[in-house]
């Protein structure tokens, strides 16, 4: 008569073993920790942080190395890294109510949660289940493969960082031509053959012509620009395709004092071209170090 007054899931849930249980938050963890790793690759990809980008995909990594480990029923790995999502997830809730914050909150429930999985009973008894089961063999290959991908995700970032100051340099080359052209000359032509699309929309060529002029009156005569500098990002842009977006300053010497040159550059298809540019006076004090050679 027990079975009558039970839900047709508490039934079918007792009659499950409990190791088969703990599979099951094992595969839920790694499913969802799976779904945020693929969200934040593409994020980072689409800002172009290829520093945080190359960090999170070692961490991806190194989550994937320990949960096998869990997997195969290293119980001292389990605890540790249980605990700490515990106390880290506790303490995200502290902070979370100090700060008011939602994401805080919602990394806090989930670490909690993810701990509080790695340390039930049911995690324990399958890891020993396959304690029992797996065979040293496929542990050295599973340590191989995450040695070959850490060796991977190390060249990538490599890779993607000296494409990064290529882009830079070529930034940096093109900031200094667009400053000869623009404040030096004047030259109308060659500044609206490199100014971008989404710049010349809304009668963008009598902006263009405004901004010459304006920057002829108020500076007056260019006597010297220092070569610029800046940072170049490279970003995905959908469908896949590579896009890189650039900030260059420049320090310049003017019959009307110092001024900081400014440009935000776009490069989508091999080509700069100038998406937003301006000037900036500098006090007294900085007059000076434009002059320094």
């Amino acid at each position: 008569m027990a079975d009558e007054t039970r839900s047709l899931w508490e039934i079918y849930d007792s009659e499950i073993e409990p190791w088969r249980r703990g599979r099951r938050i094992l595969l839920a963890i790694g499913a969802f920790v799976f779904l945020l790793q693929g969200l934040s690759v593409m994020a980072e990809m689409v800002l172009g942080r290829l520093e945080v980008l190359v960090v999170l995909g070692i961490l991806i990594v190194v989550f994937w190395l320990q949960f096998y480990f869990v997997w195969i029923g290293v119980h001292w790995l389990r605890w540790v890294w249980g605990g700490w999502n515990l106390l880290s997830g506790f303490a995200l809730l502290i902070w979370a109510l100090r700060d008011q914050s939602v994401v805080e909150s919602l990394l806090g429930v989930m670490n909690i949660l993810v701990g509080a999985g790695l340390c039930s009973p049911s995690v324990y008894l399958f890891a020993k289940h396959q304690k029992e089961t797996i065979r040293w063999k496929e542990s050295v290959i599973v340590a191989a493969v995450s040695f070959v991908s850490l060796v991977t995700v190390a060249g990538a970032g490599l890779g993607a960082w000296a494409l990064r100051e290529q882009y830079r340099r070529d930034a940096r080359a093109f900031a200094d031509d667009a400053g000869e052209h623009i404040y030096r000359e004047h030259d109308e032509q060659w500044t609206l053959a490199h100014v971008s699309q989404r710049s010349l929309q809304q009668n963008g060529p009598e902006r263009v012509r405004y901004f010459l002029e304006a920057a002829k009156q108020r500076i007056g005569r260019v006597q010297q620009i220092r070569h610029a500098d800046g940072i170049a990002l490279v970003h995905l842009s959908f469908p896949f395709a590579l896009e890189t977006d650039a900030e260059t300053i420049a320090y310049a010497e003017t019959e009307r004092g110092a001024v900081q040159l400014c440009f935000v550059l776009l490069n989508s298809h091999r080509e700069w071209q100038i998406d937003r540019m301006w000037w900036n006076y500098l006090p007294a004090s900085a007059k000076q170090e434009t002059r320094a050679p």
